[in-house]
């Protein structure tokens, strides 16, 4: 077996028992109506995290191979930001909230290396700095409003780490960058057993935020190794539920609750429809954006295959969002073929109505 893929299910296994230990000590079934720090899953998941990852730095030194000022500090800071970001939210001021958020943001992108520009074709370093600023920002509001939605926040972070693991394996990040995601699988894994419903546990909104900007560091770090567009691929389908979870709210000015209510996701389980199914729709999108992500990795195009995968996700959640019924969409095999022919029977119905009217009206003529 291949001595990168050992070592990684390793960190995986390791940080996926330390993660158990910590969520297992938590009450089973719990919902605080109050903030309490010791039912927090939160600091469980990340203080395996860090365990994981940073142990992974000083048990193997050799893997420093192939990355270019990045450090120690670069995989410490994320966690302090994450957990500022966290008691941000805790305070419950949207405006400070958001204005920290931005702040770590900027911060964190003085740690890139001078030469490195993530649009190097379209952008000059001060607008490439605050496309950089805008991008973890959407991450982290991002993965805020998969919050309480029955583990699907998890698995958005699940699959990033899974494309950064296979690129690792194919030779298109460090083997260091590998062993880290593997670090965050395991500890995401064991969380994903106790947030898949019915719900145990729930992280809080801030929560996710916090798992959000950490996320936006980790592929901001795989970006300095040229992994971006694969990246961009992996978290596209989180980027279509923000956008359309966002038009819901202010295009549409669906005047809900919270902004996780806006998301496709939580539309579907109002229709109610079973979990399983609504997962399993989810979990196909994911398929497609992790083949995808691996293709791109052979394909010279950088810009082809990420929009392309947008506007798939972006089909998709409009279908799951829309007026059909959940399950004529979620599979995959009867989804074109039902949902085209629906169309046209409507289209047909129109026609004869108008048809219909113009004849009535050439009568009274």
């Amino acid at each position: 077996m291949n001595e990168v893929m050992l070592f990684g299910i390793g960190a995986m296994l390791t940080c996926f028992t330390i993660a158990t230990f910590f969520l297992s000590r938590i009450p089973a079934d719990i919902h605080p109506a109050e903030y309490d720090f010791r039912l927090d899953p939160l600091i469980g998941v990340i203080l395996s995290m860090f365990i994981g990852g940073l142990g992974i730095y000083y048990l193997f030194p050799d893997y420093f191979d192939n990355i270019k000022d990045y450090g120690v500090l670069d995989f410490v800071l994320p966690f302090v930001f994450a957990i500022i970001i966290y008691f941000f939210y805790m305070l419950d001021f949207a405006i400070f909230t958001n204005f920290a958020i931005l702040l770590c943001a900027f911060s964190m992108t003085f740690l890139l290396p001078d030469n490195f520009n993530l649009f190097q074709e379209y952008l000059s370093g001060w607008q490439n700095k605050l496309a950089i600023i805008a991008i973890m920002f959407t991450i982290t509001k991002g993965l805020s409003l998969m919050n309480g939605l029955g583990g699907i926040g998890t698995l958005q972070f699940m699959t990033v780490m899974i494309v950064s693991v296979f690129l690792t394996l194919l030779g298109v990040a460090p083997h260091l960058l590998g062993f880290v995601a593997m670090a965050y699988l395991g500890a995401m894994l064991a969380f994903l057993f106790y947030s898949w419903p019915p719900e145990k546990l729930i992280i809080t909104t801030g929560g996710f935020a916090a798992l959000g900007f950490i996320l936006a560091c980790f592929m901001l770090n795989m970006s300095v190794e040229y992994a971006e567009t694969s990246m961009f691929i992996a978290c596209s389908y989180l980027f279509t539920e923000t956008a359309l979870a966002m038009y819901n709210k202010y295009i549409k000015n669906e005047k809900e609750e919270y902004s996780f209510m806006n998301t496709s996701y939580y539309k579907l389980s109002n229709y109610g429809e079973f979990e399983q199914y609504v997962v399993k729709g989810v979990l196909k999108i994911f398929a497609v954006n992790i083949a995808l992500a691996l293709l791109q990795v052979s394909s010279p195009e950088r810009v082809a295959l990420p929009v392309f995968s947008v506007a798939i996700n972006m089909w998709v959640l409009s279908i799951l969002s829309g007026e059909t019924s959940p399950t004529e969409v979620l599979s995959v095999t009867r989804t074109g073929f039902r949902t085209l022919s629906k169309l046209l029977k409507n289209n047909k119905k129109e026609k004869n109505k108008k048809t219909t009217k113009k004849g009535s009206k050439a009568k009274k003529d």
